[in-house]
């Protein structure tokens, strides 16, 4: 496992060096169609390989299990810009690509408050699975929102934004918080009194 959990970091951070010179640096970057798909696409991989990493730690949970968590942080780390839609009020690409205010879903302290209120629910619930979707919820917003900070800086509702991350900062964090994760899952893991609940069905 240690093994594999080494070629799926390099792989996490190949992914992020590679994805961003094609969506940015790549002379099909002049298109926002391409544009857009290709980040959307490059968020979905680094859900997905994040995802796995995170799931090469033994946390209790069974195959069937880390597959349908890992296509739920696949997809959610995608559809976070969904809110560009949403914020200009409209399907068109021009006017989510244009857009003077960033949208809901790409506030940090929105998903802090979400990530809190999740884990409240788990522990009334005692539910094994809400408290691994909010670890591939986490997961796949940080690596989302890390990614994009490195050109726009972090949204921290009311203080603002910060200054964008250094890119090596930024790959180091994507790479290195898969991981914290899965040590943060294990240990902060509360008593469950169903253990039935270790799946998403």
């Amino acid at each position: 496992m240690k093994l594999i959990s080494i070629i799926l970091t390099i792989l996490l951070c190949l992914c992020a060096i590679i994805g961003d010179y094609i969506v940015f640096k790549s002379k099909y970057s002049e298109s926002q169609v391409f544009r857009a798909f290709s980040d959307s696409s490059v968020h979905a991989i680094i859900g997905l390989i994040s995802a796995i990493l995170f799931f090469t730690y033994d946390v209790g949970l069974t195959i069937q299990a880390r597959f349908y968590n890992a296509a739920f942080c696949t997809i959610l780390s995608s559809l976070i810009d969904i809110d560009h839609f949403i914020a200009a009020r409209s399907f068109k690409l021009k006017d989510a690509t244009n857009l003077k205010q960033r949208g809901i879903f790409h506030c940090t302290t929105f998903w802090l408050i979400f990530t809190l209120l999740l884990l409240i629910y788990t522990h009334i619930t005692k539910r094994t699975n809400i408290y691994t979707l909010t670890y591939m919820a986490v997961i796949a917003y940080s690596t989302h929102l890390i990614r994009d900070a490195n050109r726009r800086g972090l949204w921290l509702y009311p203080f603002g934004h910060t200054y964008p991350i250094n890119k090596y900062i930024y790959l180091i964090l994507i790479c290195v918080l898969p991981k914290l994760f899965a040590y943060s899952y294990v240990y902060c893991k509360p008593t469950f009194k169903n253990v039935m609940y270790d799946s998403l069905v």
